[in-house]
């Protein structure tokens, strides 16, 4: 549910060992599969599938299971990737998919699906705006060598579900933002879906009245930072249960 410069930042605050644990030594070695892995669930329009085919779980359905769980009970070869690229780039994904089961679980439905301030579309809308505005606020802390390490990996066949063409276009999609001079396509992206156009959004996100009364008003500041900290440290930890093996593949 964050976006991916988002989920990237956590990405690259495990490789700085900013995280409560220290960083496996896989994902050093791997760094650019690890980063790739932790962005690219969201490739699933360039490959045209559902978001619930990279996800592993439905907004409107109760989850069965950690997402990532269900992923490799659907997939088991991802219990054994063939090379430690390939485990660090599902590491990555795991990363993604544990960050993003949180959002939805502690975020998105309690404060904008089952919320009782303004009506479905604006809460719709002001969700997309606190997903800009996490965007914008994240891609300034990217470190450069972290990006220009996600721009050049060598990608794979790392998954069953989404080709490797799927992840290249992906990878080349985040570099072509995050190069030197590039610019955000986040705005652009956001706006179809909430029938908007790109200034549209723009101008909410500049105006701090609207900001302040139909945003932060029902997503109170110190909530929204309580929650991605959880978020963050639940995400590692589960990451971390990835990688030792423990319990892969079973329900949470």
């Amino acid at each position: 549910m964050p976006t991916p410069f988002t989920h990237l930042l956590t990405a690259q605050q495990v490789l700085s060992a900013e995280a409560d644990q220290p960083t496996p030594p896989i994902l050093t070695q791997h760094t650019g599969a690890f980063l790739l892995g932790s962005v690219v669930a969201d490739a699933h329009g360039i490959a045209g599938l559902s978001r619930e085919d990279t996800h592993f779980y439905a907004y409107d359905k109760p989850m069965e299971a950690a997402p990532w769980r269900v992923m490799l009970r659907r997939n088991p070869t991802l219990h054994d990737p063939r090379d430690d690229a390939a485990r660090a780039f599902v590491a990555g994904y795991v990363l993604h998919l544990s960050m993003d089961e949180w959002f939805s679980r502690e975020l998105l439905r309690p404060y904008f699906g089952m919320g009782q301030w303004g009506d479905r579309y604006s809460r719709f809308y002001m969700l997309h705006i606190l997903l800009s505005w996490m965007d914008e606020r994240d891609q300034v802390l990217l470190e450069s060598a972290f990006n220009h390490t996600l721009s050049v990996v060598t990608v794979d066949d790392w998954l069953p579900f989404l080709p490797a063409d799927a992840l290249i276009a992906w990878r080349d999609l985040m570099w072509r933002q995050l190069k030197p001079g590039g610019v955000s396509e986040t705005l652009a992206i956001m706006a179809p879906r909430v029938s908007k156009q790109p200034d549209d959004l723009r101008a909410t996100l500049d105006d701090a009245d609207h900001m302040r009364r139909d945003l932060w008003a029902n997503v109170p500041p110190p909530d929204l930072a309580r929650i991605e900290a959880a978020m963050n440290a639940y995400a590692v930890e589960q990451m971390h249960i990835y990688l030792a093996g423990q319990s892969a593949g079973q329900g949470s």
